[in-house]
């Protein structure tokens, strides 16, 4: 099915509604590669210049550049042409180290800082992020202090929308019943080589949770050229990934189009985000967002990749199965 990548859709029961395609602005502070900021503010001007109205973010990109440049992007845009999502509970410092606090404390302090960083006096979403890292020693934190405090925010008409942004699927399982969701961000688990997002539809669905379908390259497994430095795959997966993006050269199209393609089309996730820093690749994606899926090429190349499928990667720092006792 070829939907029009530009329609709007309700966001879950929300409230919000939304571009079907968004922007992920992790790349806009340089996170998969140097960029200007003249750049970047261009690329976000021509995002909402063709159509798209849903922009994620983080203070933990590029050490809060992301932001700021985002901020600066918008400045003077009506607000109404656009929705801001972003997080909450986890930052990067300059060194590139990753620091988790999920208390009252520093999430009002985050969600103050990302006002300011972003020029706007409210926030449409703010998702908890990362809470499953290191492990999962910060999940006790993040559901009994960090949650309630987005809902008190949510109270106060700070924020119109509580979200998560975690990975691990054994930890989603539960915080989609245990915590009252606006909206989720759902990274890697609805790819050419992730298809576990379908396990989490009933419950999302059940509880009007809206469902926005992030990471359709797998954080750059999908790309065609080697994954970030940072990816915990193992070389051996890394080979499979490159023979997967021959395979695709070798039958008329770069795995990346098919990887997108296929991501942003399945109805039951009608709301997809991707992320680029340049004019040029924003063109690129929403042009091959709009293609028709060669479904027997993506069965091919799911059987090339089967043994990497529905691989839970150790992000974060976090083994597969460990989250499976946490309190």
């Amino acid at each position: 099915m070829n939907l029009a990548p530009m329609g709007r859709v309700p966001l879950g029961s929300s409230g919000l509604e939304v571009s079907r395609l968004g922007l992920g602005c992790s790349a806009l502070g340089g996170v998969f590669g140097e960029v200007t900021e003249a750049a970047a503010i261009d690329t976000v001007h021509a995002a909402l210049d063709a159509g798209i109205t849903l922009f994620d973010v983080a203070p933990a990109y590029a050490a809060t550049r992301s932001e700021r440049i985002l901020g600066a992007a918008l400045a003077g845009v009506d607000r109404t042409r656009y929705v801001l999502s972003t997080k909450a509970g986890k930052t990067t410092d300059d060194a590139g180290v990753d620091h988790f606090d999920y208390s009252e404390d520093a999430i009002r302090r985050s969600v103050g800082e990302s006002l300011e960083r972003l020029g706007t006096d409210r926030l449409d979403i703010v998702h908890l992020h990362d809470f499953d890292y290191q492990g999962g020693r910060h999940v006790h934190q993040a559901l009994g202090e960090g949650f309630p405090t987005l809902h008190a925010l949510k109270s106060e008409g700070v924020i119109a929308a509580v979200g998560a942004g975690i990975y691990a699927m054994e930890l989603w399982q539960r915080v989609l019943v245990e915590v009252d969701l606006d909206a989720i961000i759902l990274h890697n688990h609805h790819t050419l080589c992730d298809m576990r997002a379908f396990e989490l539809l009933p419950p999302t669905d059940a509880r009007g949770v809206g469902v926005i379908n992030a990471a359709p390259f797998a954080s750059g497994l999908l790309t065609g050229r080697p994954a970030p430095d940072w990816h915990p795959a193992p070389e051996e997966a890394r080979a499979l990934f490159a023979e997967a993006a021959a395979f695709c050269l070798e039958h008329g199209v770069e795995l990346p189009r098919l990887a997108l393609a296929f991501s942003s089309q399945e109805p039951r996730l009608p709301v997809t985000i991707f992320s680029c820093a340049d004019r040029a690749t924003l063109r690129r994606n929403l042009a091959w967002a709009r293609e028709s899926v060669d479904r027997l090429l993506v069965a091919r190349v799911q059987e090339l990749l089967r043994p990497v499928m529905n691989r839970q990667w150790a992000y974060g720092g976090t083994e597969p199965g460990s989250l499976a006792a946490t309190p």
